[in-house]
């Protein structure tokens, strides 16, 4: 298995302001809606289209848990439930540009019997998120419900897909939207969440569909190959990341090895699921793939000289991930493996995201090494 532009990748020397992602990968499930929607608090069998689990361990400062959304939606709205393992409040962000950072929140809880939500925009990486009326926007919750039992609350909403507040994102069918979600135990809307967070992709439905599921029998060499793979790129980022937090102490590698573990184990979950193999010694720094150990020991060289070259080390890896997870994706029409790919994919873009900022803080414009510079930039939204 080689790498996209493999002749370009040796020749040079040679990133998730995400959230870290479940330990299973999230499928999602399909079925017709064909129960009138309605906000009660009460998520029908048949009232949304598509529903995903999206599920956090226990880490330090929180004990870890998990968050079901369903969604449906048509040409003019978006309806939305969330199912989640708290009694206090539970928030989703859509579309964040890099960790909260210019994030949609919808944060909401049951309080006293009653459901109370708002509608908030995340102006910094890790906040605050205010109200959108305090920033001059518009509340475009256009109804919502929500209630407790058992452990768990229940919330659910509807609004615009394209609400015409700048705070707001704009969707359109078919689109794929990378969210951000968290929980807390307090019912409090300003208390900070400490059960759980993470990352995930939610598409809608319209002109771009999802392929039937196909058997597992079904996946093709290039698919299980794959699969591999892109388990070994993403402890290629882990192994790096470690190394280079060992020696500069940068927090943002630190959080990301993190997140790379994460991301090793959903892949893991896909690959236990197809009876597949991958090395038995998870030995850091040491790799199966004879190119994927070529990068990471340039990288590594690269990367250890500064800060600022540890930073472009770790953007340049980001670049290769996002295309080899673009090109994995492409090759496969298993729903579950396209999921995990997607929410691999989100995860990739933000730690690009990440970097190319934190190398712009300190005063160094990043410049792309194997992606388009039209892509490139739709990814960090320079402006």
């Amino acid at each position: 298995m080689k790498l996209i532009y493999i002749t370009l990748i040796i020749g040079l020397l040679l990133f998730s302001a995400g959230c870290i992602q479940p330990k299973e990968a999230p499928v999602v499930t399909e079925k017709a809606a064909t129960e009138e929607w309605k906000a009660d608090g009460l998520v029908g069998v048949s009232e949304y289209t598509r529903s995903m689990l999206l599920q956090s361990p226990a880490r330090q400062g929180y004990s870890g848990g998990d968050m079901e959304i369903s969604w449906k939606n048509d040409p003019e709205y978006l309806y939305l439930a969330m199912n989640a393992s708290t009694d206090g409040w539970l928030a989703i962000g859509f579309e964040p540009l890099e960790w909260m950072k210019n994030a949609d929140i919808i944060i909401a809880s049951v309080q006293s019997g009653k459901a109370v939500a708002q509608d908030e925009y995340c102006t910094g990486n890790y906040g605050p998120h205010i109200e959108d009326t305090m920033l001059g926007g518009t509340n475009d919750i256009l109804e919502f419900a929500g209630r407790k039992e058992a452990g768990r609350t229940v919330f659910e909403l509807k609004r615009k897909m394209d609400t015409g507040d700048k705070f707001d994102k704009a969707f359109l069918p078919g689109q794929a939207i990378s969210i951000i979600w968290a929980l807390s135990n307090n019912p409090d809307l300003g208390f900070k969440h400490n059960v759980a967070f993470g990352e995930g992709i939610i598409t809608l439905t319209g002109e771009q569909t999802m392929p039937p599921a196909i058997g597992v029998a079904a996946l093709s060499t290039h698919e299980k190959e794959g699969l591999s793979f892109i388990w070994e790129e993403e402890k290629m980022a882990r192994d790096l990341y470690t190394s280079l937090y060992e020696i500069d102490k940068l927090s943002i590698f630190s959080d990301l090895a993190r997140s790379e573990q994460s991301h090793m184990d959903q892949a893991r979950a896909i690959i236990d699921k197809y009876a597949l193999t991958i090395p038995e010694k998870d030995e850091q720094g040491v790799f199966q793939n004879q190119t994927l150990q070529k990068i990471h020991d340039e990288l590594l060289a690269k990367g250890l000289s500064s800060d600022q070259e540890a930073l472009n080390a770790a953007a340049t890896f980001e670049e290769i991930s996002i295309m080899d997870l673009e090109k994995e994706l492409n090759a496969t029409h298993a729903k579950d493996v396209m999921a995990m790919y997607q929410g691999l994919l989100a995860g990739s873009q933000k730690h690009l995201r990440s970097y190319v900022t934190d190398l712009k803080d300190q005063g160094i414009n990043y410049d792309p090494r194997y992606l388009a510079k039209d892509e490139f930039e739709k990814i960090v939204r320079i402006k």
